[in-house]
């Protein structure tokens, strides 16, 4: 090779590093703003571009009162983004012959009342189909720890379903409380075993569990809520009732490794990958155009495709969403209850991703 060509390439390799460097140092000031501009206790947040994550930070305190610094392993609150992992788990376990989505519940659980409106198949609590209703009063601060979600479906199993299931598409997190107590009597094991063994461990998980009170885990953030412009402690509640529908804590670079094992295949077929992110219909009749099982989806009039999922509870605001024909995701995590700029920061985090591509 001729020095001058070989001159040409180095340059070319510091160039870009130095990019790279540059473009992290943006992000890292960027997340360190929007903390400070928006009055957030902390954010955690990742991109992932094409399958690798080119940055991941944290801004801001995990407890304001100690105080202690967030970083890239404090644990989150994920709420509702932990639906997304019990859908991939449910089709794991039908790819290995443990569940049948067109099964009625009692195939499983034998002693769950049967409904005047007819019987529960578990597609249909994956689909948000099944007429059972969401959280009623202050269920969704609950303090009762619950041993197993059987033992926790029985806080609804007698009421009324909202309608024949099947026929309407109504969210309800309860609904996937009843799916992860079918999970646990159809493979004999607990849904944190479960959860463990079928998408953790096959993702490279290593800093997502349940949220277990009676065990707390070391390094997770403190909850926080707004009260007008004051940040102050959020109620530190249990989150048995709803461990499959949005009792997981993690932090921003494992959901951004779950969800890179997810679209490759890794964790379940590209055939079910592709089942998740279409619409729910009914013998041909869309139900909700943006729901699809686990996931949100909605077509970005320049970019394509997206699927998201925004997770929100005490304590915490979360939001993991790909523009998936972009090849670009972003995680972001908080310890703050009804984070109002949720979007914009994600999205701003999308257009460093986009950039990259350039």
């Amino acid at each position: 090779m001729k020095p001058t060509n070989f001159s040409l390439i180095i340059s070319f390799i510091f160039l870009n590093l130095s990019w790279a460097q540059t473009s992290e140092d943006s992000i890292n000031t960027y997340l360190e703003k929007a903390v400070s501009e928006y009055n957030i206790p902390s954010l955690s947040a990742g991109i992932l571009v094409d399958g690798e994550i080119i940055w991941s930070g944290a801004a801001g305190f995990s407890n304001r009162e100690q105080p202690v610094e967030a970083t890239k392993e404090t644990l989150y609150r994920i709420g509702s983004i932990s639906k997304v992992l019990t859908a991939t788990m449910v089709f794991r376990l039908v790819e290995t012959g443990k569940l049948n989505l067109q099964d009625p519940v009692q195939k499983y659980l034998p002693n769950y009342p049967k409904n005047k409106k007819g019987s529960i198949k578990v597609i249909q609590l994956l689909s948000h189909t099944s007429g059972i209703d969401h959280y009623k009063g202050k269920e969704t601060r609950s303090f009762i720890h619950y041993n197993n979600l059987r033992d926790a479906s029985r806080i609804f199993e007698n009421r009324k379903l909202k309608f024949e299931p099947g026929t309407k598409y109504k969210y309800s997190s309860y609904g996937f409380t009843l799916l992860g107590a079918v999970i646990e009597a159809a493979t004999g094991k607990s849904f944190e075993v479960n959860l463990k063994e079928l998408v953790l461990d096959r993702a490279g998980m290593n800093n997502t569990y349940i949220e277990d009170r009676t065990y707390p885990k070391l390094g997770q953030a403190k909850l926080y809520k707004k009260k007008g412009n004051e940040i102050i402690p959020d109620v530190d509640n249990d989150l048995s009732n709803i461990y499959p529908a949005g009792g997981l804590v993690s932090t921003a670079t494992d959901l951004l490794m779950f969800f890179e094992a997810w679209r490759s295949g890794q964790l379940i077929s590209m055939d079910n990958v592709q089942r998740m992110v279409e619409a729910i219909e009914r013998n041909g009749e869309i139900l909700d155009e943006n729901a699809g099982l686990g996931w949100n989806i909605w077509k970005h009039n320049k970019h394509g495709w997206v699927c998201h999922r925004v997770g929100g509870q005490s304590g915490t605001s979360a939001l993991l969403i790909s523009y998936r024909e972009q090849g670009v995701t972003v995680a972001l995590l908080s310890n703050q209850a009804v984070l109002d700029p949720i979007w914009e920061i994600t999205n701003t985090l999308i257009g460093f991703g986009l950039d990259q591509k350039d």
